[in-house]
């Protein structure tokens, strides 16, 4: 198939190309030589030749065309010129057979009206934009009114005239001026469809069709005036004119393209377009006009043109009210068109009208262009003949399968029902289809969630039997658990107290003894003088000791106080810089200028226990005392709105940063080794900081400012007393052995 349309397209080009070498060779020789023989041999072979081309161009055109709409207007060209060249075979054959022209009229002219009146037809239904099926009465009506409309001018202006001057026969003048007018109807058909702006293939086109329409004007025009004066001859100017627009109207028809879909107009587009619906009421008040200044001039009225105005006038009404209807039918279909559900019109034998957007875009089917059943598309087992009988009769809806163009299915809820015609025996069906996929998958996967629902509650029913059993046998450990604990506790309690019970008289115990050798130690070296140095110092270090295991002793004594919630605690407002000076005042360290003191004078008060307090100093104070034994010890505060800080700085090793915090625990040392030089029990830091808590306040440890180690502490800040603080003087010694902790 496609080699067969290659060749009869490589046919027609060399064809054409023939074509056009013949007619410059004839338009040559007629300048050169007019009036010769060979001329009218041409002008008789080579115009019949041209139409038999344009012709068969304008069929071979339809056959690209798949549209029908876009086919038959093809049909009705192809058919109009084939009449016209059969005109020219026959007008040449009577030239060869008796030397003259064919008398008018003749079979020629009823030829020829009959190809202009399908060429009519063919321009009066192109498709240029897309045709909507309620507007084709305008289309006619537009046709109708133009063509009246030029063929009462032409009469007017062109025929009129020469009947009156009796240029020849009435009857001979019409046939003759027949062609003419038609050509001029031709014209404004074309006229109209450039107007509508086609797309630019078609255009142009339309371009090549109105050139050859001018040619044929012209030609047909002169050949008319002499064919009432003198016997018009081939080989003249005008055959050639004849030759040319033949030639024009098949390089047109080669030219039309298949791909170029007619489109609405764009906004550029819609200036031109708007003129279009002028010109039929344009045309018809010029003729108006005309008829009126006619009237004027020549005080005589034309009834011939009063007759067309009046049918103009009419079919003006007619085509406003069409242009009315074709609006309200066009508000109606932009809502069926818009709508996404599945609408159609369809005859008694389910044979398809109408069918919206959507359902053309579900079933995959050109409907409108092409011949569609109810049955091609649908796939019920419901036969499509039992439905429509339902529906005529009394209206039917249900459920339906409909099928696409691949074959798949998808479920619809069909609705059809029947509308009755006065003027047709038959009634038609308007069906309504819903789109039932997403609501079939919707109950499927609805479905399928319900059975999950279900298989996971029997799956948690069974869980939850399982886990009732396994938390009756853990309830049954756990209670077991419990009483074992308890029982522990109670063990646990009872060894705390014993414990408790055991430090406490062990400390009371030894607390005696200590007191006793500390005194016999301080009578000898009172009483005895006179012994060695050697003596004195062993009992100097003898009761260094007991002191520093008198302490440890109290010390113990007081953490068992706080874990039994025996601590006596007496939060009141007090003085820490005098508490401090007489912390300081017992060691040493304060008069020999190694402890320097620099609490301000005007240090608010702190809500604290005194005892506890003292404690705290004295910890802090004796902790620095033995990490610098021979450095300097500094003795600082500060305040703020809330708090009162107090720190205790030596000039010893420091402690690391991951040590700062874990000094605090109870029996934690930096150096636990034997061979260590400082010796302690790790009990000082902690208690220092369980005291302070006691009172609402921490402590810290970080780097003091010339190295060594910085412990800070705070407490909270006493509310402020009216009374002025009094002169302090320095604790005597005697004072501040009595602040000392117990």
């Amino acid at each position: 198939m496609g080699r067969e349309r290659g060749f009869f397209t490589w046919i027609q080009a060399y064809g054409l190309a023939l074509l056009a070498l013949a007619m410059l060779a004839y338009l040559t020789a007629l300048g050169v030589a007019p009036g010769r023989p060979g001329l009218f041999v041409a002008a008789l072979a080579l115009v019949p030749l041209a139409w038999v081309a344009a012709a068969g161009c304008a069929l071979a055109a339809a056959r690209r065309f798949r549209d029908t709409r876009a086919r038959w207007p093809w049909n009705f060209l192809g058919i109009g010129l084939t009449l016209w060249a059969m005109a020219e075979i026959i007008r040449s054959g009577y030239w060869v057979v008796f030397g003259a022209p064919p008398p008018l009229p003749s079979l020629v002219d009823l030829l020829r009206m009959a190809g202009y009146f399908s060429a009519v037809a063919a321009l009066g239904s192109y498709p240029v934009t897309p045709l909507e099926r309620f507007g084709r009465l305008r289309i006619v009506l537009d046709v109708a009114i133009l063509s009246l409309a030029v063929l009462a001018f032409f009469w007017m202006v062109v025929l009129r005239p020469a009947v009156q001057i009796q240029m020849a026969p009435p009857i001979q003048i019409f046939w003759a001026g027949a062609i003419p007018a038609m050509d001029w109807v031709l014209a404004m058909l074309l006229l109209r469809l450039i107007a509508l702006r086609p797309p630019t293939p078609i255009a142009r086109m339309f371009g090549v069709f109105g050139a050859a329409f001018l040619i044929l004007l012209t030609s047909d025009l002169a050949g008319a005036y002499l064919s009432l004066l003198v016997d018009l001859r081939p080989g003249s100017l005008i055959g050639a004119g004849w030759l040319a627009g033949a030639l024009l109207l098949a390089v047109a028809s080669r030219r039309a393209d298949p791909l170029a879909r007619p489109t609405p107009a764009s906004r550029k587009k819609q200036r031109w377009t708007r003129l279009e619906p002028f010109l039929p009421v344009a045309s018809a008040y010029a003729l108006l006009g005309f008829i009126a200044l006619d009237w004027r001039f020549s005080g005589q009225l034309d009834w011939g043109g009063v007759g067309v105005a009046v049918a103009l006038t009419l079919l003006l009404f007619g085509r406003q009210g069409a242009i009315i209807g074709q609006n309200e039918m066009r508000q109606f279909a932009a809502v069926v068109n818009s709508s996404t559900d599945l609408s159609f019109i369809c005859e008694a034998d389910g044979r398809l009208r109408l069918a919206n957007p959507a359902l053309r875009k579900a079933v995959a089917a050109q409907l409108p262009s092409e011949p569609a059943f109810l049955s091609d598309f649908l796939a019920s087992d419901v036969p499509s003949d039992r439905l429509l009988r339902q529906g005529l009769a009394e209206g039917w809806e249900g459920e339906v399968s409909f099928r696409r163009r691949d074959g798949a299915s998808f479920p619809v809820s069909l609705s059809l029902i029947p509308v009755h015609d006065e003027r047709r025996p038959d009634s038609i069906l308007v069906g309504t289809a819903h789109d039932l996929t997403s609501v079939k998958e919707r109950e499927i996967d609805l479905r399928a969630a319900l059975s999950q629902l279900a298989s996971a509650q029997r799956e948690l029913e069974a869980l939850n039997r399982e886990l009732e059993v396994k938390v009756e046998d853990r309830t049954r450990e756990l209670e077991d658990t419990v009483a074992n604990l308890e029982r522990v506790n109670d063990e646990l309690q009872k060894l705390d107290h014993l414990k408790s019970e055991f430090v406490t008289l062990v400390s009371h115990e030894l607390r005696a003894p200590l007191t006793n050798i500390r005194g016999g130690v301080e009578l000898i070296l009172a009483g005895y003088p006179e012994e060695r140095h050697a003596v004195k110092d062993t009992l100097r270090l003898v009761m260094a000791e007991t002191d520093r295991l008198a302490r440890f002793i109290e010390a113990i004594l007081d953490l068992s106080a706080l874990e039994a919630g025996r601590f006596p605690i007496r939060l009141e407002s007090l003085d820490v810089d005098g508490i401090a000076r007489m912390a300081c005042a017992r060691f040493p360290e304060y008069g020999e200028g190694r402890l320097h003191y620099q609490v301000p004078a005007d240090l608010p008060h702190v809500t604290a226990d005194e005892r506890a307090l003292t404690s705290v100093l004295f910890h802090l104070l004796d902790n620095a005392r033995k990490y610098a034994p021979l450095g300097e010890i500094t003795v600082g505060a500060r305040a703020d709105h809330e708090k009162v800080y107090m720190s205790v700085s030596d000039t010893g090793p420091g402690i690391p940063p991951e040590e700062r915090e874990r000094v605090f625990e109870i029996f934690h040392r930096l150096d636990s080794s034997d061979s260590r030089e400082v010796y302690g029990h790790g009990l000082g830091l902690h208690l220092a900081r369980q005291l302070l808590m006691v009172m609402s306040g921490n402590i810290w440890a970080d780097e003091a400012p010339r190295g060594g180690a910085r412990l800070t502490f705070w407490l909270p800040r006493a509310p402020e007393v009216r009374e002025a603080r009094k002169g302090r003087r320095r604790p005597a010694r005697g004072e501040a052995e009595r602040a000392a902790p117990r």
